[in-house]
């Protein structure tokens, strides 16, 4: 296991330990019982969060065909991606479906933001870096008829 994989665990485990103590708050309720819309939208969105961690976490450690981390992480990358771009809007549904519809957001956008730095060390360089770089790109046709 590399440490791809293995920060993967970290993430996912910590997403879990914060869907972990977002629950606790409901098992623990006060003599009241007063459990406030707050509480609701921590554990939604930290559902969210912890099920991208999860997806990866399959992916590198599933029963099944298995990938390395980069290429589960930037997998499960684009899926995040993807359903924020394809997100439909709640218009109607109540208060309620717009929260959840938030928090998958919100946990999409979370994840994302916490592998962006993981997804631009194993992006493969751009034509620009490459060539500052010294490494020879393959020349297109396209490429090649152009005047310079």
């Amino acid at each position: 296991m590399g440490r791809l994989e293995d920060l993967a665990v970290h993430y996912a485990n910590a997403a879990r330990w914060e869907l972990s103590e977002a629950l606790n708050r409901i098992a623990s309720l006060d003599d009241e019982g007063t459990l406030h819309d707050k509480d609701l939208g921590r554990i939604a969105y930290a559902y969210q969060r912890m099920s991208w961690w999860q997806q990866v976490t399959d992916l590198t450690h599933g029963s099944e065909e298995t990938v390395d981390g980069g290429t589960a992480l930037l997998t499960v990358r684009q899926r995040a991606h993807e359903s924020l771009i394809n997100a439909r809007p709640v218009n109607n549904g109540g208060l309620f479906a717009q929260a959840m519809a938030e928090s998958r957001r919100g946990g999409a956008r979370a994840f994302l933001d916490a592998t962006e730095k993981l997804a631009e060390a194993l992006a493969l360089p751009s034509d620009q870096d490459a060539r500052s770089a010294g490494i020879d790109i393959p020349t297109t046709a396209t490429s090649e008829s152009r005047p310079s």
